[in-house]
Parts: C-alpha cells; sequence; structure tokens
C-alpha cells in the first residue's frame, strides 16, 4: 500500500510564486508516480467451481489468499496456502455444508500464481431439535417475547445457518430488555452439530432475571413546567419496563408543537442493586413565534392573501396563541385561537376562539362575527371528539329579501377519525366526520332547531399509477322553516370542493323571483378516477352530483376532466367540468391543497 501526504492549499501559498510552481510540479510528478504504481499492481484470478450466490461470496469472505498480489513474496503465498482447506471449510459450515469435498490446484509463472478450487458442497446439514427452556417462567411475560420462546424462527428441517441461530439468541436478548428484563441471559446456548448424522439439535435456557420498572423522568431546562412536560409525556413512573412506553412518550412530545428534537436515554443499572430506570430527557425547544404568509387563488374565491401567527408556548403552562387572516375578492377573515392543555396534555386541550368574517356570494352577502368554547379528546383508535358552544351575531342578505340579523347560541358534538399517507400524491386514505348541534330560544338564542350531518371522503389506488376518490356528504335540519337560518348555517352546495360545474354556492333551492336560497338539507357524491402519466403529473376524470334543498332533491350533476400537478407544496388542481343541469357550457375550477 502506497500512501502519500501533502500540504494543505494554505501551506503551499506561502511560497514565492516561482517555488509555488516548482512545488506545484513536484506534488505532481509524485502523484503521477503513485497512481502508475497503483495501477501496475497485478491481482490473480481465483477459479472457484462448485459454490455461487451467498456460499461463494462468503468462500471468498474467508480466502485470505484472494487479497494477495501476483507480486506477493513467496512466504507469504506459501502460509496462505496452508489455511485454504480450513478457511473454505469455515466458509461452507456457516451454511450447514460440514461434509465437503474440497480440490486446489495452485500454480505459478513468471507474471502471476493461479489458483483453481473445486468444491464438492455434499449433503446439507438440519435443524432437528430446537428446545428452548424458560428458567423462571413467570406466567406472564409479553406475548412478543412468549412467541420467541415457543414459536422460534428456526424450525426442524430446515437448513442450517449458523446467523440464523445466532440472530436468533440476539432477538431473545433484545427482545427480553425491550420489556424491561435487563438482566436476562442464557444459562445454556449450545448448537450441537452432528455430521455424520447431517443434523444439529439448539439447546438454550433463557434466565429472565427481574423485571425493571420506570423510575422518574430528569428533563433538561426548558421554559415549560414540568408538571406540564410529565402529562405530555405521560407519566409513567413504577409501571413496568418497555420499550413500547418509551416510544409513546417520545411521540407524545414530539408531536406536541413545542419540541424541535426529542431524546429519550433510559439509565439503567444492570447490577441489579437498582431495578428503577430513570428517563433522561434532553428537549430542543421550537421557535417561540412562528409567521406564516402566502399568495393563492381558485376559483371559489379568487386571487387570496392569507397570514398567521402563532405562539407555540405563550406561558410556562404551555398555553398557545394563534392568528389567522385571509383576504381574497369574495371572503374576508381574521380569528384568534387560545389553545390551553387539559391534564392529559397530549390527548386533551381547550380551544377559546373568536373571528370575524365577510362573505358575498352570487346567493348571499353575510357578516358574521363568532365566539367559541371547545372541548377537544383524542379518543382510542384514532377518534377525536370534540364538544363546543358557538355563539355567532350575523347580518345577512339572502337574494333579493331585506337585510336579516340572527342571534343564536349553538352547542355541538362531533366526531372525526382520518388516516393516510403522507405523500403530495396520497394513494390511501379515509376521513369521517359526524355530529349535530342545536339551538334553542330557552336559552336566548333566536331559532329553534337542531342539524345533523356526516362527511366522509375516501382515497383508494389498486395499481401504484392508478386512484379512485370518492367523496359523500349529507346533512339536514330538524326546524318548521329552514329560510330562517342564516346563510352560515343553512346548507348551499357548488364550487371547487363541492359539486364542480357549478359556482360557488350556487346550487340550492330556488324562490319565486328564481334566486337560490339554499336549504334545510344536503346531499353530494362525488367519483374521480386519476391516472399518473408522469412523475408528477397526473390526468382525471370526474362525476359529482347534489343539491341543497328542503322538500324532494332536485340533483344538480357534472362531468369532467382535469389535470394535477404535485408541486412541493401540495397538489395544484386544474378541472373542466360540464354541467348538465346550468346555462353555462362548462366551468373551470382551480384550486390546491391536499387530496384528503
Amino acid at each position: 500500500m502506497l500512501t502519500m501526504q501533502f500540504n494543505s492549499n494554505t501551506e503551499i501559498q506561502r511560497y514565492k510564486p516561482p517555488r509555488l510552481r516548482l512545488a506545484v510540479c513536484i506534488l505532481l510528478s509524485h502523484l503521477c508516480l503513485a497512481t502508475s504504481c497503483l495501477f501496475s499492481i497485478a491481482y490473480a484470478d481465483l477459479d472457484i467451481k462448485g459454490v455461487d450466490g451467498q456460499l461463494l461470496d462468503n468462500v471468498l469472505a474467508h480466502l485470505q489468499i484472494s487479497q494477495e498480489p501476483c507480486d506477493a513474496p513467496t512466504w507469504r503465498l506459501q502460509q496462505r496456502r496452508r489455511d485454504i482447506h480450513s478457511q473454505i471449510k469455515s466458509a461452507l459450515q456457516a451454511y450447514g455444508y460440514y461434509n465437503p469435498d474440497i480440490q486446489r490446484q495452485f500454480t505459478t509463472t513468471e507474471k502471476c500464481w493461479q489458483l483453481d478450487i473445486a468444491i464438492e458442497k455434499g449433503e446439507r446439514v438440519l435443524f432437528r431439535d430446537i428446545n428452548v427452556e424458560l428458567k423462571n417462567n413467570l406466567g406472564n411475560i409479553h406475548p412478543s417475547l412468549q412467541n420467541l420462546i415457543t414459536a422460534p424462527p428456526i424450525k426442524s428441517k430446515e437448513p442450517l445457518r449458523h446467523q440464523a441461530y445466532d440472530n436468533y439468541k440476539t432477538s431473545i436478548i433484545d427482545t427480553a430488555r425491550a420489556w424491561g428484563y435487563w438482566q436476562a441471559n442464557f444459562e445454556k446456548a449450545e448448537l450441537a452439530v452432528f455430521p455424520k448424522d447431517l443434523v444439529a439439535d439448539v439447546f438454550l435456557i433463557l434466565n429472565l432475571g427481574p423485571r425493571y420498572h420506570f423510575g422518574d423522568y430528569t428533563f433538561a431546562e426548558t421554559p415549560l413546567n414540568k408538571d406540564l412536560i410529565v402529562r405530555l409525556a405521560k407519566n409513567v413512573y413504577g409501571k413496568p419496563y418497555s420499550s413500547e412506553e418509551i416510544q409513546e412518550s417520545y411521540s407524545r412530545l414530539q408531536s406536541s408543537d413545542y419540541f424541535s428534537q426529542v431524546l429519550i436515554q433510559p439509565v439503567v443499572d444492570q447490577s441489579g442493586e437498582n431495578l428503577g430506570i430513570p428517563l433522561s430527557v434532553d428537549l430542543s425547544m421550537n421557535s417561540k413565534h412562528s409567521f406564516g404568509a402566502g399568495l393563492g387563488f381558485s376559483t371559489d374565491q379568487g386571487p387570496r392573501i392569507r397570514g398567521d401567527y402563532r405562539n407555540r408556548y405563550f406561558n410556562a403552562a404551555g398555553h398557545k396563541t394563534r392568528l389567522d387572516a385571509l383576504w381574497s375578492v369574495k371572503l374576508r377573515q381574521i380569528a384568534g385561537t387560545y389553545t390551553i392543555p387539559r391534564e392529559d396534555a397530549s390527548e386533551e386541550w381547550y380551544e377559546l376562539s373568536g373571528g370575524y368574517t365577510e362573505e358575498e356570494t352570487t346567493s348571499y352577502e353575510r357578516i358574521t362575527l363568532t365566539t367559541s368554547v371547545r372541548a377537544i379528546s383524542a379518543l382510542k383508535h384514532d377518534w377525536v371528539m370534540n364538544t363546543g358552544l358557538n355563539i355567532l351575531n350575523e347580518r345577512y342578505i339572502i337574494g333579493s329579501d331585506p337585510i336579516d340579523q340572527k342571534f343564536l347560541i349553538v352547542p355541538g358534538l362531533g366526531f372525526s377519525w382520518s388516516s393516510t399517507d403522507d405523500t403530495v400524491r396520497q394513494t390511501r386514505g379515509l376521513r369521517f366526520e359526524t355530529g349535530f348541534t342545536t339551538s334553542n330560544q330557552a336559552w336566548q338564542s333566536d331559532l329553534n332547531y337542531i342539524q345533523a350531518y356526516t362527511r366522509t371522503k375516501a382515497i383508494w389506488a389498486p395499481t401504484h399509477k392508478a386512484r379512485f376518490i370518492t367523496r359523500l356528504e349529507l346533512a339536514g335540519t330538524y326546524m318548521d322553516d329552514f329560510t330562517e337560518l342564516p346563510p352560515s348555517v343553512r346548507y348551499f352546495t357548488g364550487g371547487d370542493n363541492s359539486i364542480r360545474g357549478y359556482e360557488y354556492n350556487s346550487v340550492g333551492e330556488i324562490n319565486e323571483q328564481g334566486e337560490v336560497i339554499g336549504g334545510g338539507k344536503l346531499a353530494v357524491a362525488s367519483v374521480e378516477y386519476d391516472y399518473l402519466f408522469l412523475p408528477n403529473w397526473s390526468a382525471s376524470t370526474f362525476f359529482d352530483s347534489g343539491d341543497a334543498f328542503d322538500g324532494e332533491a332536485d340533483f344538480k350533476s357534472a362531468w369532467g376532466v382535469g389535470i394535477r400537478w404535485y408541486s412541493p407544496v401540495g397538489a395544484l388542481r386544474f378541472d373542466i367540468a360540464l354541467p348538465q343541469h346550468s346555462e353555462e357550457k362548462y366551468r373551470l375550477h382551480i384550486s390546491v391543497g391536499a387530496d384528503l
């Protein structure tokens, strides 16, 4: 091996220009000499017959002579030749071939040496008896460890592979430690090979030892109260140790948005004097303040500007604040939200919010002030429940009706569930929402009504390139006269995310003057087929149908085609829809955002 060491550029630049040129020339000449020497090194070709694939690779890895060049000293080649037989046997035995016939022929010429090897592997040794015993069977060990012991991954009559045996032992110890048995060890670990009988027996006796439990958390100093961080991570003090609990604590802390990095390290005393395992938690805080802004366009709203501000930890108790603003030709909004963590800080919180909205559509105009209080809880199996109270004061005009105003106090209950992949072009996913709201004059609200709604959207991809997107929305109102409802709680449909081919919220009941006045009920369905024809482009065809109505539905339908571009900021959709119940021959829809 030839090694070279030379000065860095900064050192060379200390010379004056003439000496610099000389130094560079000397350096290049040495480099050329070294390169020519390296390329002049020749190695012999080994000819190995009788094995291939992984077995051949293993034989070559064991043969030390394969690394010797043609000009290797004779004494070293002789030393390597003595070990050839034993090295090949070791390589073959690792895969269960204990009775090989190995023939070799070593020759030399003036230029190089040559080694020809012929291998007859012989019959392969098979596993026979797999004996695994748990010495101190406590009867309540975790199923994953129990399954490893009662149903080993290595089976009788399978070919012997030493790596499979070693991996099995390692997996037992690793799984035992993952469930708190940090002193687990094998009192006996034996692989008995009987080459003449072509069988191998496994004998393992596992001593689990005591099970460790969790100790206290130790946290690096942060602006947040320790009590809050413990509630975020979930208090595990005194619980039996398990890696699953640590992973859950990590996920809860990481998803809280307080921290940019989370590291949890168990501090284990394997001497057995202390069975408690403290958890050392290192937390890097996210930036306290966050600002966002963006420009956008959709056919529902036209050009729009949005901005937001977030304070991730308003105080040491972990309260958060958020301010959102949006301006477009048809919609202006500003809203603020104050979030308070509850007892289970990762799964439960309160939201206090207020907002101002101005909106104009072809069907109505409204100015709405809202205040709401919500309690949000994450339930089992990814369900989310929200209960709350919404207070709104809305001033509005629908059609040619005179200006009206309603004050409503609306409690409600809702459930949602969603699951999807995180790719820009989602190939699987389901989102479901349902709930009800109510208003009553008994609590000083202007109207009596009950509303219920259900929304669902699903994505299914039978192949990598093809996918189906379906959507269904149903809602209804129980009251005497839905025309008393203000626009924000009355149902309209039509637009980019509803029935394409119709203007935003332009579909509903029609009054005597021919004006759209919405409805107390809603039914909308859509099915779409999408095909990826380039890495970031797809074409689609779709059919939408629905209506907002009071008595019987008069469904408005449209079909169309579209192009999607999956940009780094999300999917950009261009659709041309042909309505079947409109004076317009076609309508262009442009929208951006996630499919689900």
